[in-house]
């Protein structure tokens, strides 16, 4: 058995990097110069590829399904993306200025061993979103394979119902699937082409798909006039219920990125200068994601009027498909084209947000024998193996399911923005980060820190008798009271957490605030070959005196 874990034990690449040990490998390390290469661009061409996509040309049209009207929707769409934005960049700075991801993130917030809090929910996250989008690109698969062989759409179904899926969907999410196997090999630090390249195509088919739709109809089409007459949902005319209709809408629309939220510094530790990430996401976070949110909607009302015996077509795949059915072979080539786009614009989101970002993460959980390659195949094994096709039986079960993560990530993110912005005010010893005993001023109280667990507490539990009544089956007796605070999950978590652990930490201060390493024991901002072992265990145990020159150092 041992010969077998000594084999299973991540191999290092050169002789500078050190052994891997429970505590950190190659992947988990403060990233040195070499391995920082997004610029502000590649930031853009992430996020493009991001907000660009299925999920996201659906957000506003699954609003409507609360009553809501197309532009009360996205008003919703706007205020929640733009709170995202700021999230964003608040939760990224940790990675962009000491380049250190997710994992090692959260052993200053929580503690050495809290820290596997947070990491095994982010990993589960990792692994359903990677499910949920594998569903999404097999879904365009289908639509590619169907322009070239139309009888693919009819073949004949082989699985019983309990499945939940027909058999060219599996088909379609299988092929999908293995065509992402060998993407997963493409190390983080060289997404950048990949990342311009996919973000033009499904850049240029979006705007295809949206000016051919207007042209088409001559307008916004029939949605924006009458929602409630196609959408079949009573319209809300005003007063209580439509604002906090609309709360929900926005809550819904952060609760659909918080986990990317929640470990943007997985992506950020990447930028190859702290600044890269700032603008560049504060602006194209909220542009793409509310852009695209208009496409869908306003090529889903155009869709209508063509093809009023289809339904509301809320996915661009659907609609890929009427164009086929009701066009000739022009539409075809049209579709499989379109279809090749989205196939792209999936791997875009899946492979680094989901597979590689699981990766990252399971690296943290067990860096002696997993790196970001193996995560990132358990994280995708482990996503087909939940069965992801059954999460998206309908669109209010989806926001749901999206509304119920942010209950526990609003509070999460609150906790680490504010411990690492106004507790410690961006003030980190790296070498203690990866000291698992009472010598890192990061061990707290027995490797957990307190104030991290009751600051999170009092932000989720006034959100779940709301979260326990929507997502039971049975009717509940919780008041509207309750309801209306959940339905402002996300901010109010974010909000309460983030304060009280302001308070806990100002009433209890940690030790070593304001403490940072004497000499660059990794090689972070200079680029060395020491052994990750050795210089974590004989780093300096004085503070730096001049802590300023530490930052102007990561910002030069």
């Amino acid at each position: 058995m041992s010969s077998l874990l000594k084999r299973l034990e991540v191999k290092r690449k050169n002789e500078f990097e050190g052994e891997s040990t429970a505590w950190i490998n190659r992947d988990i390390v403060p990233l040195p110069p070499s391995r920082r290469t997004w610029g502000a661009w590649s930031f853009v061409g992430y996020w493009l590829l991001t907000g660009f996509n299925i999920s996201g040309w659906s957000t506003a049209s699954s609003l409507l399904g609360l009553g809501l009207n197309v532009w009360q929707a996205m008003i919703s769409v706007v205020i929640g993306q733009l709170i995202v934005a700021c999230a964003v960049v608040a939760n990224g700075f940790v990675g962009a200025e000491w380049h250190v991801g997710f994992p090692v993130y959260n052993r200053f917030v929580w503690g050495l061993y809290g820290s596997f809090f947070p990491l095994l929910m982010r990993i589960l996250l990792s692994i359903v979103w990677y499910g949920v989008q594998l569903v999404f690109g097999g879904m365009s698969v289908k639509v590619v394979i169907g322009a070239i062989w139309p009888s693919f759409y009819t073949l004949r179904n082989t699985l019983p119902e309990s499945a939940g899926i027909e058999t060219n969907d599996l088909i379609g999410i299988l092929i999908f699937a293995a065509l992402s196997f060998p993407l997963i090999l493409v190390p983080p630090e060289h997404f950048r082409k990949p990342f311009l390249v996919g973000s033009i195509v499904i850049t240029i088919t979006t705007f295809s798909i949206f000016v051919w739709a207007v042209a088409k109809e001559g307008g916004s089409g029939p949605l924006l006039s009458r929602p409630s007459e196609l959408s079949g949902v009573q319209p809300l005319t005003g007063g209580a219920k439509l604002g906090w209709a609309m709360a929900y809408g926005i809550s819904s629309t952060i609760g659909g990125i918080c986990a990317g939220i929640l470990n943007q510094s997985d992506y950020t530790r990447f930028a190859s200068y702290p600044r890269a990430q700032i603008v560049s996401q504060l602006v194209i976070v909220p542009v793409s994601s509310i852009t695209i949110a208009l496409f869908g909607v306003i090529v889903t009302s155009c869709a209508a009027d063509f093809y009023p015996d289809e339904g509301l077509l809320w996915a661009p795949y659907d609609l890929l498909r009427a164009i086929q059915t009701h066009g000739g072979p022009g539409a075809r080539a049209a579709c499989f084209f379109a279809g090749c786009a989205f196939v792209l614009s999936q791997f875009g989101i899946n492979i680094p947000g989901n597979a590689v970002s699981g990766g990252i993460d399971m690296s943290g959980l067990l860096p002696k024998y997993i790196n970001i390659r193996r995560g990132a195949y358990i994280t995708s094994i482990m996503g087909i193996a939940i069965c992801p096709w059954k999460l998206l039986t309908g669109s209010s079960i989806f926001l749901t399911v999206l509304s119920s993560f942010a209950v526990f990530l609003g509070p999460l993110t609150g906790v680490m923005v504010s411990d690492y912005l106004f507790v410690r005010r961006k003030m980190l010893r790296l070498s203690h980060l990866y000291m698992p005993d009472t010598r890192s001023i990061y061990y707290f109280t027995y490797g957990v820190n307190f104030r991290a667990v009751i600051s999170w507490a009092f932000g989720v539990w006034p959100l779940m008798p709301g979260f326990v009544s929507s997502v039971s089956a049975r009717p509940t007796s919780v008041s509207n009271g309750w309801i209306h605070v959940y339905d402002l999950a996300w901010p109010l978590g974010f909000s309460i957490s983030a304060s009280v652990h302001v308070i806990l930490s100002r009433a209890f201060p940690p030790v070593g605030l304001g403490m940072v390493d004497s000499d660059d024991v990794y090689g972070t901002f200079s680029e060395k070959n020491h052994s990750n072992e050795v210089t974590a265990a004989t780093a300096s145990e004085t503070d730096l005196e001049s802590v300023s020159k530490v930052i102007s150092v990561a910002y030069s």
